[in-house]
C-alpha cells in the first residue's frame, strides 16, 4: 500500500454538480467545471502540465463548504511553452469531455487567454499567470451565437500559475470514465497557503481566504506527519519567493492585520450563518505553525 499522501483521492464529481442544482447559475459553473477537469484528464499535454490546486479543490476534494467562482492550477509546463499551445488544446478537450459526459446540448469554448502581469518578458517573471476563461452556451440559442464571437455571457475563469514549486502532488480520481488528473496534497494546500499568508506584509495584500481554508483542512486531517511534511515543504516555497521563514514569523501583526481585512466578505461563500470568528481560526493556524518542527536557536532549516 502507498504511503498515505499518495493514496489516490476518489471524488464524486456528478454528485458534486448535482448539490447546485437548485441555482441554475451555480449549476451551469458547476457543469462547466465538470467538463474542464475531464477535458485536462483526457488530454494527455493538459493532464502532464496542470495541476489542480485552489478553491475548487478543497470544495470538490477536501469537503469545504466555501464557494470560489475560479478554476486554479499550477502548471508544471515551462511559461515559454503551454501558452503556444493552451487555447487549440483545451478547446478540442473540451468538446472531446462534454461529448463524453453526456452534455451535447452544452458548448464550451476558450473565449481569452491573457498574461499576467504582461505578454513581453512572460517567461522571465518570477511568478507569471495565465488568465483563461471558457465560456459555455446552449447549443441553438442566442448563447451560441455570442459563444461563437468570443462574447458568452457565463463565463468560467480559470487562473494558471507558473513557476509555483511543487513537492506533493497526488492522482485525483474522477469517478465517471475513470478519468483523473494531478492535485495538490493537503500538505501542499496547506504549505502553499502558509507562504501566501507570511507574504502578505512583502507583497502588499491580504489573504483572508487562506486562514479559513488552512483551519478547515487541520479540522479534517488526522495524520501524524502532517507537521514534518508541510515545514519542509513551506521552507522551500518561501525559499522560492525570496525570504526564509521562521517560527516567530506569523506573529507578525501585519500577517494577522491583512489576513483579517475583508474577512467578513468570506460570508458571500459560504453557508448562512456560517462564518466564525477570525481570532478563532487565525489562533487554530498561529498554533499549527508554531508546532512545526522549526530549528532550534542557532540551527538553520
Amino acid at each position: 500500500m502507498p504511503p498515505p499522501d499518495r493514496v489516490p483521492l476518489d471524488v464524486k464529481l456528478a454528485a458534486w454538480v448535482e448539490e447546485a442544482r437548485a441555482d441554475p447559475v451555480k449549476l451551469r459553473a458547476r457543469q462547466v467545471t465538470e467538463i474542464l477537469l475531464h477535458a485536462v484528464g483526457l488530454s494527455p499535454t493538459l493532464q502532464a502540465s496542470l495541476v489542480l490546486k485552489g478553491g475548487t479543490l478543497m470544495s470538490l476534494a477536501f469537503g469545504s463548504p466555501r464557494t470560489t467562482k475560479d478554476v486554479d492550477f499550477t502548471a508544471t509546463a515551462d511559461p515559454d511553452d503551454l501558452p503556444d499551445h493552451l487555447r487549440d488544446d483545451l478547446d478540442r478537450a473540451l468538446r472531446r469531455a462534454a461529448a463524453e459526459l453526456g452534455y451535447l446540448d452544452l458548448l464550451c469554448r476558450v473565449q481569452a487567454v491573457k498574461y499576467q502581469p504582461r505578454r513581453d518578458g512572460f517567461e522571465a517573471c518570477q511568478a507569471p499567470a495565465l488568465q483563461v476563461t471558457i465560456g459555455s452556451a446552449l447549443r441553438g440559442t442566442g448563447e451560441e451565437a455570442r459563444l461563437e464571437r468570443g462574447a458568452a455571457p457565463q463565463v468560467l475563469g480559470i487562473d494558471i500559475s507558473f513557476k509555483e514549486p511543487l513537492f506533493d502532488a497526488r492522482e485525483l480520481r474522477l469517478d465517471e470514465l475513470a478519468v483523473s488528473l494531478r492535485a495538490y496534497s493537503h500538505a501542499e494546500v496547506i504549505a502553499e497557503k502558509l507562504r501566501a499568508l507570511l507574504q502578505q506584509p512583502l507583497r502588499n495584500r491580504g489573504r483572508r481566504q487562506d486562514v479559513y481554508d488552512i483551519a478547515h483542512l487541520l479540522e479534517h486531517n488526522e495524520d501524524v506527519a502532517l507537521p514534518a511534511m508541510v515545514h519542509a515543504i513551506v521552507v522551500e516555497k518561501c525559499r522560492a519567493r525570496g525570504f526564509e521563514p521562521t517560527r516567530a514569523l506569523i506573529d507578525d501583526p501585519a500577517v494577522a492585520e491583512r489576513a483579517s481585512r475583508d474577512w467578513a466578505t468570506l460570508a458571500d461563500e459560504l453557508p448562512r450563518g456560517t462564518l466564525p470568528a477570525f481570532g478563532e481560526r487565525f489562533s487554530l493556524v498561529r498554533a499549527f505553525y508554531h508546532s512545526l518542527p522549526w530549528p532550534e536557536a542557532g540551527e538553520s532549516n
